[in-house]
């Protein structure tokens, strides 16, 4: 005994309104939820970024210690002092010029340096 009915619209109406649900709750379960968050990429991320900012961060401040190094080796150890230089000169070719009188009423003479050293070793080599 198996009874037919026949489908009313309504009812064919009542049983779509049942299915959608099922249907729209298996799409739910497979869409990510607000909690489902992958903690330990995140971390991973975090933590790698963190060590590669700290790397930079010490690459840049080497590399910025190294050119100040670098300008002060430049402008203050390596300066040519022109003038000091010209002076040095100067008195250097004047007391390599030759004999020259320092004093005339002493008898004081002035001779380049080499001269003067060969005098005087040679006097304390005779004593």
């Amino acid at each position: 005994m198996t009874e037919i009915t026949e489908d009313t619209p309504e009812q064919e109406a009542n049983d779509s309104v049942v299915e959608a649900p099922q249907a729209d709750a298996h799409h739910e379960s497979d869409a990510p939820m607000y909690d489902d968050m992958n903690t330990p990429v995140i971390a991973l991320v975090g933590f790698v970024s963190a060590v590669v900012t700290f790397i930079c961060i010490i690459a840049l401040q080497a590399a910025y210690l190294q050119f100040e190094n670098d300008q002060f080796q430049k402008k203050v150890v390596d300066v040519k002092l022109e003038v000091e230089d010209s002076i040095l000169s100067a008195q250097k070719a004047k007391l390599n010029d030759g004999y020259s009188w320092v004093n005339k009423e002493t008898k004081t003479i002035g001779m380049p340096i080499e001269q003067a050293m060969k005098v005087v070793a040679d006097k304390y080599e005779s004593n």
